[in-house]
């Protein structure tokens, strides 16, 4: 009798730690790896944003990419756009993605199945009438995105958007500069009467 009690606990045993085993390796790999969901997409603008938890930065959207570096939960990193599950990131000066659902991202979902049908059909049957709209548009869109900001640290003014261009000068940190607009990570700015690139991770609207 004794000895069937005791078979049958070791075996309770055994599928508990088994159990255990499996969730701690589920968890961790959820945690790092961050496999995108493809069926979503989030439409918010580029801004910094913070992460859930640890999270990986990867050089494209995959798990199987090469990693860049780990994101700390808390930490900020770039946001540059959402493409249903992966976001583009720029991370220490480079272009990363990273799992989107690991990401406190302002904004709103998009079905991928509703996404296209915002259809092609007015712009098709609008293309005369809308193309002055457009022109307006794109003035009225550059206004709006001029504007001065702060160096959050001593930051490097480039000739271009690339970490290894010609420096034209140093902002220091507190120091003000226009924006004239935003592209992939980069800011193009007014410095010194002329036409610089700033990082736009170091940069702050306060």
């Amino acid at each position: 009798m004794n000895n069937v009690m005791n078979r049958k606990s070791t075996k309770m045993v055994a599928a508990a730690g088994l159990a255990l085993t499996l969730a701690f390796t589920t968890v961790g790999a959820g945690t790092i790896n961050a496999d995108a969901a493809q069926t979503t997409k989030y439409v918010a603008k580029p801004q910094m944003v913070t992460a859930k938890t640890d999270v990986k930065v990867r050089t494209g959207e995959s798990t199987k990419s090469k990693v860049l570096g780990v994101l700390k939960k808390g930490e900020k990193v770039y946001f540059v756009k959402d493409d249903y599950g992966w976001s583009k990131v720029t991370y220490k000066g480079k272009t990363g993605y990273v799992g989107t659902r690991y990401l406190n991202i302002p904004g709103k979902q998009v079905d991928s199945k509703k996404a296209p049908v915002k259809k092609a059909t007015p712009a098709k049957a609008s293309t005369k009438k809308v193309a002055p709209t457009k022109k307006t548009t794109a003035k009225a869109t550059k206004a709006q995105v001029s504007k001065t900001v702060t160096a959050k640290t001593a930051v490097n003014v480039r000739a271009s958007q690339n970490k290894t261009s010609k420096v034209l000068g140093v902002l220091k940190k507190g120091e003000k500069v226009t924006v004239v607009k935003e592209s992939r990570g980069w800011s193009q700015v007014t410095y010194k009467g002329k036409t610089g690139y700033v990082a736009t991770q170091f940069l702050s609207t306060k």
